[in-house]
C-alpha cells in the first residue's frame, strides 16, 4: 500500500509559532495605541481638516445589496456591527478597546454592489468580480436607493486628503517598537504622503488587521475620524469594479437635510423606506 506524507512538523515548532502569533498581536497593538495616542492629541484638527473638504453629494437610483435576513430592513445599518465591520466602520473587533460604530453601504450600480458584498476576489481567470459575485448562492436582496448628503468627503479626490495628510505625517513610533519590528520582521509604514494613504484606505485585504491581529484596517481608523467629525459619508472606488461606492453614517444626520430613501414601493407597511434627521437612531 503506498502511503503519502501530507506534511510533517515537530511540537517545539507549533509552540514557536503560537509564541510569534502573540507576539504579532501585542506588536499590533502597541503599534495601533501609539498612532491612536498621536491622533487624540491633534483630534480638532484632523476633524477640520476633514469638515473643511466635505462637500454636498446627491445620488439618485443606487443599488444597496444585503444579505437575505436583513431583506424587511435593508435600510438598517446594524448588520454592519458583526465582525469585523465594513472597510470604513469598526465591527465586533474588541468592543471594549475599539467602539464600534455603523456605516451603510451603497454602490453606484447593481454589478459593483453585488460584487462589493459577495464577490470577496480580485478576477480569478475569464471570471469579473460581478460573475464571481453571481457564483456565490448566498441569499440576497438588493435595493434601489436615491438620497441626498450635506458633508462628504471624496477620498478619490487626492486634494480633500491632503491637510489629513500634512497633520500626521509628523507621527513618529517609539524605539522599543521600532526595535520590536525588525525583529518580528514586521514593515512599519507611517504615511507622509497621499499618495501613500490612498493604498491604506483601499488596500483589498483590509480584513487581515482585524481578523489576524484584533486591531481595526487603516480604512477602518479613518472612518472613525470621519465619524468624530461629523461626517455623513466617505465616497470612493470600488477596488473589485472601480465605480463609485459610498459608506454613509446616518448617525450624523442629526441637525441636517441629509436622507436616503428607497425608490420603489416596500413589499409591506412594515418595511422602513427613509431615513433622516427624524429617525435615523432606529437604524443605527
Amino acid at each position: 500500500m503506498r502511503r503519502w506524507q501530507l506534511e510533517s512538523g515537530r511540537v517545539s515548532d507549533i509552540i514557536k509559532s503560537k509564541k510569534l502569533y502573540e507576539d504579532l498581536v501585542e506588536f499590533h497593538w502597541r503599534y495601533y495605541s501609539e498612532l491612536a495616542f498621536q491622533r487624540r492629541r491633534i483630534r480638532e484638527e484632523l476633524n477640520s481638516s476633514l469638515r473643511n473638504a466635505a462637500a454636498g453629494f446627491q445620488f439618485s437610483r443606487w443599488q444597496r445589496v444585503v444579505k437575505y435576513k436583513y431583506s424587511l430592513d435593508p435600510l438598517s445599518a446594524k448588520g454592519s456591527l458583526s465582525d469585523p465591520g465594513g472597510r470604513f466602520n469598526v465591527g465586533a473587533i474588541d468592543p471594549t478597546r475599539y467602539p464600534m460604530f455603523p456605516a451603510l453601504y451603497l454602490a453606484a450600480d447593481k454589478a459593483t454592489a453585488l460584487a462589493e458584498v459577495l464577490g470577496r476576489d480580485k478576477d480569478r481567470g475569464s471570471l469579473t468580480p460581478e460573475e464571481l459575485a453571481l457564483t456565490k448562492p448566498d441569499s440576497i436582496s438588493a435595493v434601489s436607493v436615491s438620497g441626498r448628503l450635506d458633508a462628504v468627503v471624496d477620498i478619490r479626490m487626492s486634494g480633500n486628503l491632503s491637510a489629513f495628510v500634512n497633520l500626521i505625517k509628523s507621527f513618529r513610533l517609539s524605539k522599543p517598537l521600532t526595535v520590536e519590528a525588525r525583529r518580528l520582521g514586521f514593515p512599519l509604514q507611517l504615511i507622509t504622503t497621499v499618495a501613500e494613504l490612498k493604498p491604506v484606505l483601499m488596500v483589498a485585504n483590509w480584513r487581515n488587521w482585524p481578523m489576524l491581529y484584533d486591531v481595526p484596517a487603516g480604512g477602518q481608523i479613518f472612518g472613525g475620524v470621519a465619524v468624530d467629525a461629523g461626517i455623513e459619508g466617505i465616497v470612493y472606488g470600488s477596488v473589485l469594479t472601480g465605480k463609485e461606492c459610498l459608506a454613509m453614517f446616518p448617525q450624523n444626520f442629526l441637525n441636517s437635510s441629509a436622507y436616503v430613501e428607497l425608490d420603489d414601493p416596500a413589499p409591506s407597511d412594515d418595511v422602513r423606506t427613509r431615513i433622516d434627521s427624524t429617525n435615523f437612531a432606529e437604524f443605527t
